[in-house]
Parts: structure tokens; sequence; C-alpha cells
């Protein structure tokens, strides 16, 4: 049986970074799409401050008084200040996030994005 995510040329597997990572299966051209992703829209007044969960959620661009819990491999990839990757609400529809290469990235390199300063700034030490 195939699934949505293997149409997508990544994988999930051990990052050198942080925990795991999303990883290119073959050469991916600089502006491809690399995955879309569905999303849970989550209200900033459901979040306890303390909870982890915010870790893996993105501010959403439109209301960031909510926060977009990305499915798919959406919350796997891991933070660079240089991303390979970026994110954005696909156009063809509102549903989907859309991650697409910023440059060209090797087969097995691992793929990156930038979590942006707020994600920095909100988070506690623990």
């Amino acid at each position: 049986m195939s699934s949505i995510l293997s149409s997508f040329p990544i994988h999930v597997g051990s990052s050198p970074v942080h925990g795991q990572g999303v990883f290119a299966t073959r050469a991916i051209a600089k502006g491809e799409v690399i995955e879309r992703c569905p999303y849970i829209v989550i209200d900033d007044d459901d979040l306890a401050e303390a909870n982890r969960l915010q870790d893996y959620l993105f501010t959403s661009p439109d209301q960031p008084g909510d926060y977009l819990c990305v499915l798919g491999y959406g919350m796997m990839y891991n933070h660079s200040d240089t991303p390979n990757a970026e994110w954005e609400i696909d156009d063809d529809d509102i549903q989907f996030v859309r991650f697409t290469a910023l440059q060209p990235i090797s087969e097995g390199d691992e793929i990156f994005q930038n979590y942006g300063e707020e994600y920095w700034t909100t988070r506690t030490s623990d």
C-alpha cells in the first residue's frame, strides 16, 4: 500500500543536529515542492504556556494567536540559521502547508527550515 508521504522525495532519519530530521531521498531542485502537509489550527487559548507540544507548532502567518499543528513530516524538520527550505501556506489549498527548496538539495542531505525569531523568544529555559 502506498501512502501520500511516499510520493515526496523525503524520509525521516536520525539527525546529527537534533533527534530526528527530514532527509532528501533524491536530488531536489531549487523551487521544487518538497512536501505538502495538512494542518490543524489550535487557538492560543487552548495551549497551556508550558505545553511541550508548543515546541512543534507553527505560528499562523495570518492569525498570530493561532498555531498550526502540521501533519505529515512537517513537525520533523530541524532548524538552521541558513535553511535550505522554507514553508508557507499553500496558495492552491489553504488547508495545506507547503515546504519548498530554497536551493538545490543533494540526495541524503538533511532538509532544514528557519523556525524564526519568535520561536526562540517564546520558549522558556528548561
